[in-house]
């Protein structure tokens, strides 16, 4: 540990300096590496796509929309906006403050540690690093060691664009991880599991630094009477098997009426069978190790429909469908984080609000319901970090919007102008002019008090 420490102190001072020369905050400097990191993922495209296949067997059409096209999109956005983002905001002053010019400016923190998770290892890296950069931050972000190929193509790809002083990237496991939460960063951002994440909010609590955490859950996926059930059935199973059920905001559960729960299953189970087949030779990635694989293995009940078969020896677990599943059965004590749907049948969805009331907050909600009426009030009786009306997904890829959770889901926004506004802060200046000033309050007071009651009503 102490040799890891040493290492990175140097790095982290060096990150030091560079901010305290000013070149982190400049304008155009911020612009032309964001600039570049754009130029550089479309010219090395070919190679990221290689790394994600090899760390997760990443369908090369999911790998680039969901990291590559994303990133790009996230660039051309921020690249677009930043200047204006950056301008200083005037606000008023009271009258007893003339002359004199007040405003609200956006300054960086400095030093940023980002910790991505390997489910996304491009985009969960590069997404906050580009809010970050783009507030005028230096950043050390250290990949999971869970994703070893796109880890490296990280490492290369910054070293490219960045001065080390400006932006790095370390490698290494928990030991690693470990140490540089010892080193008193300006600003903590994490995203991965809740247990992980607990390190990094008492990292932040040490340091007395912000932090950002991205904790995932399990996200609810409520359907309705009153609503289109196939193509309901249709984009849940688009949204939940993308990727191999590993995003933090698929649908880990659908919870429906008992009348609706054979007919979903029957469409839902012909859905599967057209995108996947019932061949091991389908367009689904891999688990990302033996262990994730096993623990999955472990939360399939002896009733779940599986469409085509297991590879063990490739990590390549089919897509399954669960059907009456309870709410104390083993899948729905964790995130689930793969390919199976537990389906729950209830009464109706009244019924079903007390069971998810009593779970965590989730980083997202899904509701699909023809009812206006009916989704806001099942959205106003169960918190998330956001909610979507009959579709999936669609709220964590809106450059506009911002994405985040709520308690045990999360803490804190990014993406877009939030993640600017995230990785930076407000500091508020005035100016005033050295004339003759009516209103200055200095002993003697005399009557002072008086004149003030008369003159400053409420």
């Amino acid at each position: 540990m102490a040799e890891y420490t040493q290492d990175f102190q140097a790095i982290f001072d060096k990150q030091r300096e560079f901010f305290e020369t000013g070149e982190s905050q400049d304008l155009t400097l911020r612009r032309e590496r964001l600039a570049r990191l754009s130029e550089e993922l479309q010219k090395h495209t070919d190679a990221a796509l290689e790394a994600l296949h090899a760390d997760l067997g990443k369908p090369a059409l999911e790998a680039w929309l969901a990291e590559i096209h994303f990133l790009r999109c996230e660039l051309r956005h921020c690249l677009k906006n930043l200047k204006r983002w950056q301008k200083p905001r005037r606000v008023a002053n009271p009258f007893y403050f003339f002359p004199a010019r007040s405003e609200i400016r956006r300054q960086a923190f400095g030093r940023v540690l980002i910790t991505s998770p390997w489910n996304y290892p491009l985009q969960l890296s590069l997404s906050p690093l580009i809010c970050a950069i783009a507030s005028g931050n230096c950043v050390i972000l250290k990949p999971s060691e869970c994703a070893p190929a796109t880890s490296a193509f990280l490492r290369d790809l910054i070293a490219s664009i960045f001065d080390p002083g400006h932006a790095t990237v370390i490698q290494g496991g928990a030991a690693t991880g470990e140490a540089l939460l010892d080193l008193p960063f300006e600003f903590f951002c994490y995203t991965g599991g809740e247990s992980v994440g607990r390190l990094y909010a008492d990292a932040a609590a040490r340091h007395l630094s912000p932090v950002l955490l991205e904790l995932g859950g399990k996200c609810p996926c409520l359907i309705d009477h009153a609503v289109d059930l196939e193509k309901a059935a249709q984009r849940v199973i688009a949204g939940k098997f993308f990727n191999a059920g590993q995003t933090c905001i698929a649908p880990d559960f659908v919870v429906l009426p008992f009348e609706l729960h054979d007919d979903f299953l029957q469409l839902c189970e012909e859905e599967l069978k057209r995108l996947y087949g019932m061949t091991s030779d389908r367009d689904l990635a891999k688990i990302v190790n033996q262990r994730h694989y096993q623990r999955l293995q472990n939360l399939i009940p002896s009733d779940a429909i599986s469409i085509g078969p297991d590879v063990p020896e490739e990590l390549s677990l089919a897509p399954r469908l669960l059907p009456n599943t309870q709410w104390d059965a083993p899948v729905m004590q964790e995130e689930i984080f793969g390919p199976l749907l537990p389906l729950l049948p209830c009464a109706d969805l009244a019924q079903a609000l007390n069971p998810l009331k009593g779970m965590a907050s989730s980083l997202a909600l899904y509701i699909f319901s023809d009812s206006r009426e009916e989704s806001e009030r099942i959205a106003k009786a169960l918190p998330s970090g956001s909610v979507c009306f009959n579709d999936v997904m669609k709220t964590g890829t809106n450059h506009l919007l911002p994405i985040g959770g709520l308690g045990k889901s999360g803490l804190g926004r990014y993406r877009g102008r939030s993640g600017f506004e995230q990785f930076s802060y407000e500091r508020s200046f005035t100016r005033r002019w050295l004339t003759r000033d009516p209103f200055a309050v200095k002993p003697p007071y005399r009557n002072q008090l008086d004149r003030l009651r008369k003159l400053l009503k409420p």
